[in-house]
């Protein structure tokens, strides 16, 4: 069912990139459960997804309900993470997108939801605006459809802010300045296809990564990298393996969810870990 939306309707032509595009590391992770899900499927029921915060914060997840079809089509909001409540300084319960959604960046904000509940494909968008300290500041936001006899019925949208700390009054700028810098759909069954690749029997596919984090247990934190990663486990390069308990936590750089993680293996200069 995956396909591209008329243009009649979404305005814009959204092209099918690869899901390893994907900037954020939680995004992935819940983008691969959504897939998972689906099993198959064009997507999965809404019904069946259970937010993990192990996997990806909830506090940055906004529920749609997806009403009417075509021009008709409204997206009525269902649930609201803190974090986009503290972003937007306004609670969005039983209201639509056109409502709570500032009129400068409907367009940006609007057409990829029409686009995923059209195409019946994930949609991943990251634009950005400049902050008050002339920093650039990301906002990447991966849209899933949930569905069932082949109709779309809500989108789970994931939004991330690269810099955490500004959210409170980062949503002005981007009400004065967006710039859309990738966009695209993704289709289904690609966890399936990197499963079954060479024989790999891990329970999620890993994507290769260098990404710094902070790992934290007992009254110590350290920095370290994480070299590759998926929605169940990484591998993570530490001066002295043997110093890193059984158990910890951690959190990736730009990133708020903190992961528990479980040591399963040990080498030289690296530990791999299990999520739980």
């Amino acid at each position: 069912m995956c396909a591209d939306a008329p243009d009649t309707e979404r305005g814009v032509s959204f092209r099918f990139i690869a899901p390893d595009v994907v900037r954020s590391a939680s995004q992935r992770a819940l983008l691969e459960h959504w897939d998972q899900l689906a099993a198959g499927r064009p997507f999965p029921a809404f019904t069946e997804f259970k937010s993990d915060p192990a996997m990806h914060d909830p506090r940055q997840l906004v529920a749609w309900a997806v009403e009417g079809e075509g021009r008709l089509r409204k997206f009525r909001a269902m649930y609201q993470g803190e974090n986009v409540v503290e972003a937007f300084n306004a609670s969005w319960a039983g209201k639509t997108m056109e409502q709570v959604v500032p009129m400068s960046l409907r367009r940006i904000t609007l057409e990829p939801a029409k686009a995923c509940a059209t195409g019946g494909c994930a949609v991943y968008m990251v634009f950005s605006t400049i902050d008050a300290s002339d920093r650039r500041v990301d906002c990447e936001r991966l849209l899933l459809p949930f569905g069932s006899r082949g109709k779309i019925e809500h989108i789970l949208a994931s939004l991330q802010l690269t810099v955490a700390k500004t959210r409170a009054h980062i949503v002005k700028h981007f009400d004065m300045q967006a710039t859309v810098e990738l966009q695209g759909s993704i289709r289904p069954g690609f966890s399936a296809k990197s499963g079954s690749a060479g024989g790999d029997k891990r329970r999620a596919a890993r994507r290769n990564v260098a990404r710094a984090a902070r790992i934290s247990f007992a009254r110590r934190s350290m920095t370290c990298i994480v070299r590759n990663l998926s929605a169940t486990g990484a591998a993570v390069e530490v001066s002295d393996p043997a110093a890193i308990p059984d158990s910890f936590r951690m959190v990736l750089e730009m990133e708020s969810t903190e992961r528990q993680c479980r040591v399963v293996w040990r080498r030289r200069d690296r530990v791999g870990v299990q999520f739980s």
